[in-house]
């Protein structure tokens, strides 16, 4: 709560026209009540919504599906930050303004005027297309209505849109911008789709079981009243479409949960830091989430979460009746405009919950080594080591550990996972595997450390320590380590060696076995130029307009995380 009361008072600093926000006035500048696009708003993601390991940090504008809609500043500023990935957002510009809010677009297939220059400058003299990097302030100055970049749909984007986003400039924490009076139509309430509870000890009984009791929509209605015995949770699968017809499950402005009629949990995300937003792990059924893509945001509040967007107001989120009466549970969902949805489920309590109170969870044996959730853990067995800092854990547990024979690999499988509580890490930890006897020490610079996740393998990054791998992981799973002496694949697409280019554009499919690829160049008649990389097709794209008329000699030259490096050369006419 103190964030969000930070949140009011910075807006309330910088505003002038009032909006009203969970019952209190602040002001929004009014250069910010637009988007970025001269279009209708038409909302494919909301601020907020659960994305696997974190929160959307700001709106995505439809763009009717295609490419290259103008964006214009919607304040006056200068670019503080460009940053172009194959992954992610993109192409992503920052800018930053006097009022102390910064701007950011992504998923860009353009920067404009002297933005777009300063890019093509920086790639050809760094013969980079990827690079992130901060401006001096004012070398690039922008003024309110300039156009500064066209949408497209690079990076990790699934279609043609613009994410925007509105940050505090002095510490880039994203703020929702519909808090800033941005004017869209939205009549339709959200969507309950689903209630459960769960126990929480062994004691605890749902409907006569030891067991979590899930309520669908459809089902809700047919259900009476509930006997419950002992301390449980519970949690809200619910999301909001704000146009008719639309198939995006947006995220929701708020839920609340009352307790016969007293207030018992609210969710709400006006703002978050980045840090903080893995918390997400933590407040939904992981689980499920894994099987589904289902976020059931829970009230149980594990001890280690210090997240600032779900409240439980007693009993850390925990209900347990200590009587024989009927109790009701109600659910609301709402959204930014104020639609909202409700259910309620009835219970009625028998006399076993004062006896099952603070037993241990149901089902789960205390096997593994204890790790204290605010304290540094560490761990030695055979040939692995792991050290984790406090606060990677959300509660107090124990960490199983236990090795396998991997074929695939120069050493054995170490595992390693939460016995009580299986999230996702809320940070990165370190791990080392030791190198196995006899290796030959030319191939030393080609062994990597990998994280197997069922069929899931990847390298992380890692270095050689004396006579130790140490890499540096945000996944809980098995630890291994493999070689790498294969090297990248590139594949033309849409031209063949010795023929006609017909088409505008250079095109290459790339590919690596394991390590990743991290550098690409491309040269035409011995001249460096730009290679676009598409991380969701796996290609380097170039301008044909480099080409001279007559015979060309292409080349392109990919290399991995460990060195192994190819290198193709065509001949293409024009």
């Amino acid at each position: 709560m103190i964030l969000i009361l930070f949140l009011l008072i910075s807006i309330t600093a910088f505003c002038q026209t009032p909006q009203t926000f969970q019952g209190t006035k602040i002001a929004a500048p009014e250069c910010y009540a637009t988007l970025p696009v001269r279009l209708p708003v038409s909302m494919a993601g909301g601020f907020g919504e659960i994305r696997p390991n974190h929160f959307h940090s700001g709106l995505d504008q439809r763009t009717g599906g295609k490419e290259g809609e103008r964006v214009y500043a919607p304040n006056d500023g200068y670019v503080s930050r460009i940053n172009i990935s194959a992954w992610g957002g993109g192409k992503v510009l920052y800018i930053t303004h006097p009022d102390g809010y910064r701007t950011v677009y992504m998923h860009l297939s353009q920067f404009c005027g002297e933005i777009g220059q300063f890019v093509n400058d920086y790639q050809y003299n760094n013969h980079v297309y990827a690079f992130d990097v901060e401006l001096p302030k004012d070398s690039i100055r922008v003024t309110k209505g300039q156009l500064v970049a066209l949408t497209g749909n690079t990076g990790g984007s699934a279609g043609p849109h613009l994410h925007y986003e509105i940050r505090l400039a002095e510490n880039d924490q994203p703020i929702n911008p519909l808090l800033f009076g941005i004017p869209y139509n939205d009549l339709i309430a959200p969507t309950i789709a689903g209630i459960k509870l769960y126990p929480a000890d062994a004691g605890t009984t749902l409907d006569g079981k030891n067991k979590t009791l899930t309520f669908l929509a459809k089902q809700l209605p047919m259900y009476d009243t509930i006997d419950v015995s002992g301390r449980f949770y519970t949690g809200i699968y619910t999301y909001d479409q704000h146009e008719p017809g639309s198939r995006n499950k947006n995220g929701i402005h708020r839920i609340d949960i009352f307790v016969d009629d007293s207030l018992f949990y609210v969710y709400t995300i006006p703002t978050f830091v980045f840090d903080e937003t893995r918390a997400i792990n933590a407040i939904i059924d992981y689980p499920h989430y894994q099987r589904t893509r289902e976020y059931y945001i829970i009230t149980r509040h594990l001890r280690g979460d210090r997240n600032n967007f779900s409240t439980a107001y007693r009993d850390g989120g925990y209900i347990c009746f200590n009587d024989t009466l009927i109790h009701k549970i109600q659910y609301r969902s709402s959204d930014h405009k104020g639609n909202y949805a409700q259910q309620t489920l009835y219970l009625r309590s028998t006399p076993q919950g004062k006896q099952a109170q603070n037993a241990t969870p149901p089902s789960i044996s205390a096997t593994g080594d204890p790790i204290t959730y605010f304290k540094h853990f560490r761990l030695r067995q055979d040939n692995f080591s792991v050290s984790i800092p406090p606060y990677t854990v959300y509660d107090n547990d124990h960490l199983s550990y236990r090795r396998s024979k991997d074929p695939l690999s120069l050493t054995d499988r170490h595992h390693i996972g939460l016995v009580r509580n299986p999230l996702p890490p809320h940070q990165s930890f370190d791990l080392w595997i030791d190198l196995p006897d006899g290796i030959d020490q030319n191939l030393l610079d080609k062994l990597t450390v990998v994280c197997i996740n069922g069929n899931n393998v990847s390298a992380l990054p890692t270095t050689i320590q004396d006579t130790c791998l140490h890499a540096v992981s945000r996944s809980f799973g098995s630890f291994a380590i493999r070689i790498d002496t294969v090297a990248p694949t590139v594949k033309p697409l849409n031209f063949s060696s010795g023929k006609t280019l017909k088409a505008g554009k250079i095109t290459v499919k790339i590919d690596d076995n394991l390590t990743g690829i991290v550098s690409y160049d491309c040269f035409i008649n011995g001249q460096w130029h730009v290679a676009e990389h598409d991380g969701k097709t796996s290609t380097l794209t170039v301008d044909a307009s480099h080409l001279r008329k007559g015979q060309n000699t292409v080349t392109f030259r990919v290399a991995d995380a460990v060195g192994n490096t190819t290198q193709k050369n065509w001949k293409i006419n024009r």
